[in-house]
Order: structure tokens, then sequence, then C-alpha cells
């Protein structure tokens, strides 16, 4: 009789005496836990309770929530297949910077399951300057006792408007299972959002289903620019609720899914624009932004189906420094088809069409991935389309070395006949050209072209790595029927960064850029801008893109690679 015992222990690994095994139907007889921190900075005892107040203060995860991410159990058989699916759910949380799962011999003929995790620097911290003064601040911590809750708060001067604050709240592990808890609830100086959500993302094969309930009040105002370079703004308020569901089914080996969500929309958006001045709005009195943008109210029942056949590959050094990330060769395709129907006193009468399509194939040498998303939508009543939006993004990568990637690719983003005020800046922050961030161009339709060449350096000490990069990209505008839109030619600019990854196994990356417009443009300059990115996804799409769709995207149900 073989006897089985659970053991979890909390210490860390040293350096194991016998060989790796391979996991092929032993039973698992227990399972070790040590939990890392990133170690990167020790403070003296006295700065310890400021060094909590800003978030700098790190408290190492608990096992208990690594392991209930896990889909090992002691007393059950240890496949490859759910090692190595548990080491990638691991290392897709962002509050862990990298996570091994390794299988020892026992013995008694089956397994010892070993887990190693490292944990992301926990500071959140964002100040924002004008004319040398703090006009907002950012404090949080993105592992909040090791529980892998993330919290911040924010305060902003409104100086001519109203002051801004907000607090976020993000529990991975609610309710004590893999669910994802969120609340949101955030005022700026102009508009306000409001957010609470609960779901289960499909992030793994081995799931049965997944699931979302969440709602949002958004109330914002859409920023246009004029042909005499003014920035006229249009107020919105959005509410958005939604509630379903798929389940996994079997398709020729594959995994297929299939089922049903419900949704609301609300939108209603200001008759007249206005220009946000330095002293408070201002009513604007020019040429009216042409729509129609009229007031929305949509209860929609949606059919989801996705179908999924994809591996994953484990490369290190592409979208972060040096870290580790899984990358996925194959193709995923997800897909919302709803229906409008007469509930609670909806008026549209329509159908909406959302699909999302992944494919990806290659080595970790050399990588090739493709993400599109796209809606539409047909109003029953008048037999045309509308709210036609897009946005994608090919890339490819090379590693000639393991310190050096070379990282091509192009991005598109458009939308026509929008309900939703909608204008895409060819200098926007997100998907937009370097240097042009002041540029005055802007239209319907965007492709941007990226080259960039980074080069790991070294490590300036034992917790920190650092690189550099250099980039240029083209990109180009076209007016399609967005408010006050241009056709623009090709505009080029170039620049370097400095890359930085605390620790150096992190999978965020720290970016200090350079960029420089190469093509004349009277309003275009040099630009310098830090920003953090994390490698957890193929794309995400720029956020001028995102905020005009209808919220009920194959992506609410859907973790895509």
């Amino acid at each position: 009789m073989q006897y089985v015992s659970w053991m979890l222990v909390v210490l860390p690994l040293t350096a194991p005496g016998p060989a790796l095994a391979q996991c092929d139907g032993q039973i698992v007889s227990a399972i070790a836990i040590a939990p890392r921190a990133p170690s990167f900075i020790q403070f003296p005892r006295l700065l310890r309770p400021l060094a909590r107040a800003v978030g700098l203060h790190h408290t190492t995860t608990k096992a208990d929530v690594i392991r209930r991410f896990l889909l090992l159990s002691v007393g059950q058989p240890c496949t490859e297949r759910l090692r190595t699916e548990s080491e990638r759910i691991l290392r897709f949380q962002p509050f862990l910077a990298d996570a091994r799962v390794r299988a020892f011999p026992d013995e008694v003929g089956g397994v010892r399951i070993e887990v190693e995790t490292i944990d992301e620097i926990p500071t959140v911290f964002t100040l924002r300057v004008r004319d040398g003064h703090p006009v907002a601040l950012r404090l949080g911590n993105s592992n909040v006792a090791g529980r892998g809750v993330f919290l911040a708060i924010r305060g902003e001067r409104g100086l001519a408007y109203r002051d801004g604050m907000g607090v976020q709240f993000v529990a991975y592990q609610a309710f004590g299972r893999p669910y994802t808890l969120e609340f949101v609830a955030d005022r700026t100086p102009l508009g306000s959002t409001v957010s609470l959500a609960l779901g289960h993302t499909f992030i793994t094969d081995l799931q049965r289903n997944a699931w979302h309930v969440g709602y949002r009040d958004l109330h914002d105002y859409t920023g246009f620019v004029r042909p005499d370079g003014q920035v006229i703004a249009l107020g919105a308020r959005r509410r958005f609720a939604d509630v379903g569901g798929v389940v996994r089914i079997g398709l020729l080996g594959r995994s297929a899914f299939l089922g049903a969500l419900v949704t609301e929309e609300r939108t209603t958006v200001a008759a007249q624009p206005v220009i946000v001045s330095d002293s408070g709005l201002v009513a604007d009195t020019s040429a009216p932004i042409s729509g129609p943008f009229a007031s929305v109210h949509n209860m929609r029942l949606n059919a989801v189906v996705g179908v999924r056949s994809v591996s994953f590959l484990t490369v290190r050094g592409f979208d972060a420094l040096t870290g580790v990330q899984d990358v996925a060769r194959g193709v995923q395709f997800g897909a919302v088809v709803g229906r409008s129907v007469p509930w609670f006193g909806a008026g549209d009468h329509d159908l909406l069409f959302s699909a999302d399509f992944y494919a990806g194939l290659g080595s970790a040498k050399s990588f090739a991935g493709l993400r599109v998303e796209g809606e539409t939508r047909r109003d029953q009543n008048t037999d045309r389309w509308d709210s036609m939006i897009g946005s994608g993004r090919l890339a490819w990568y090379f590693k000639p070395s393991a310190a050096s990637v070379l990282i091509g690719s192009g991005e598109f983003a458009g939308g026509r006949h929008m309900r939703f005020p909608f204008q895409l800046r060819l200098g926007d922050r997100d998907g937009g050209v370097p240097g042009y961030a002041a540029s005055r161009v802007a239209g319907g339709v965007r492709t941007v072209g990226h080259l960039e060449a980074r080069q790991s350096i070294g490590q300036l000490n034992r917790h920190v790595a650092l690189g550099l990069a250099t980039f240029a990209a083209a990109g180009k505008v076209w007016a399609a029927d967005a408010p006050f839109g241009v056709d623009s030619r090709v505009n080029v600019g170039v620049g370097v960064g400095l890359l930085a990854a605390i620790p150096r196994q992190s999978r965020q990356l720290w970016r200090l850029d350079v960029a420089v417009p190469v093509s004349a443009d009277a309003h275009a300059g040099w630009e310098l801008r830090l920003t953090v990115t994390r490698a957890r996804g193929f794309w995400r799409e720029p956020g001028d893109v995102a905020r005009a769709r209808a919220g009920a995207a194959p992506s609410t149900i859907f973790t895509w690679p």
C-alpha cells in the first residue's frame, strides 16, 4: 500500500540533490512552496514606517496564495501539462516576477513538487508636476500584505476645476479562489469613473468555465483637435453592465467554448463642445462637431463562442529586459454576436458583431504574432452599418544573441460611422508616433510602424538590470469621417531609451525615452517619456480606441495571449 502525506513547506529552497523528475502520472506526495522577496533595498529600522506608508516596504507573497493557483495537489497524479500550466499561471500573476514549478522523485515512487517564486516590486508611485509644482500624486502597493491585492489612492489639484481623488482595489484571488475582484472609484477635475467587476477569466485549457459580472459608470470628455489647432472637448456619460460566461466543450481535439452574455449600455453625449481653458470651461461656438452622437439605451442578449488551439513557449528577453514570459503558438478566435432586446425601456433595435483573433508561431529566437479585433453594429430599423471600429498588431521578435532583441511591428486602428465621439491623434501616447505628442494631426484611421533594437548591458547591482534601446517609428493618419480629420503624410520619429528591470528577473520594464520628430511639424518637438510596461500579453489596444467600443468584447471572458 502506498502512503500519501500532505506537506506545505515555506522555506528557502536549497540546491536539489536528486535530478529533476518528469511528471508521468506519479502521485504527488508533498508540495514545498518557497516565496521570495525581490530584496531590492533594505531600510533602516527608523525609516521602515515611512517605507510602509509609500508602498516600499514589502511583505513576501503568502504560500497559501501561491498554492491556490496550482493545478497540482497532494494525492493526485502529476503530469507535465499540469506542472507547466501551473508554472505559467503563476507567471501570469502581476505581483510575481518569476516562478518555477519542479518535480523531484520521492522515496516511494511518487514525486514531490517544489515551487519557487520571486515577487515584483510592489511600489505604486506616480508624481505629476506642472510649472515646477506637484499637481497629482498616486501611492499604493501592488501586493498588500503578500495577499495578491493591489491598492492605490490618488489625489490631484483641480486648479480652475474641482480637486480630483480616487481609489483602485484589485484582488487577484478573491474569496480564496482564482477570481479577480476589482473596484475603482475615481473623480478627476472634469469627469469620474465608478466600476465594480468580479470574474473568472479563461487563462488555461484545463479550465472548465469562465465568467464575468461587471458594472462601469464613466463620465469623461473626449478631446478633438480643430484645424486651427484649438483643442475642444465633448462630454459624455457611458454606463455598462454585463453578466455571462462560457463552458469548455470538445471539438476535434481542440478547446472550444460556448456561452451567453447579457449586456446593457447607456450613453448620453453633450449637445455642445467646450474649451477646457486654464480658467474653466468655455462654450465653443465655432463649427459643430459632425455626428450624430445620439443618446443610447441598449440591452443585448449575446452568444459567445471561442476556438483555441495554442501551446505556450517560454522565452526570455522579448518584451521584458531579461525576464521570462510565455508566448502562445497557434491560433485563438473569439466572437460575440448580440441582438438587442426590449427590456427595461431599451430603445435600440440592432445586431452587434465583435470578434478577436490571435495567431503566433516561431521559436525562442524568432517569433511572429498577429492580433486583430473589431466590432460593428447593424441598425435593424435603417438597415445600415455603423460603429465600425477595429485595431490590430503584427510583430516579429528576433534574438541574435541572449542579450539583444530586434522588434519590428505594425499597428493599425480605425473607426467609421461612429455613434460615440472618436478621433485618433498621430502622436497618441499609446498608439502614436513618438515625438509627435504635441502634433495637431488627427483623423479616423491611424497606422504606425515600429522598429526597435534592445541590448542588455548588464547589472547595476545584483538586483537591477540595465539595457539600452534605439527605435524609429513612422505613422500616418487618414481623415475618414472623424471630426476635423485630415489626411497626413508619413511622419517619422526616432529616439533612444534607457531600460531597467527591478528585480532583474522582473517582467516589468522601466523606460526613460527621448524621442525626436524627423518630419516637419510646427507643433511637434522632442519628448522625454518615463513609462512602465509589463510583459503579460502580446498586445493591448490603445486607449483612444478602447474607449469608443460598445463594451461587449470577447476579452471580457477570454484572456488573450
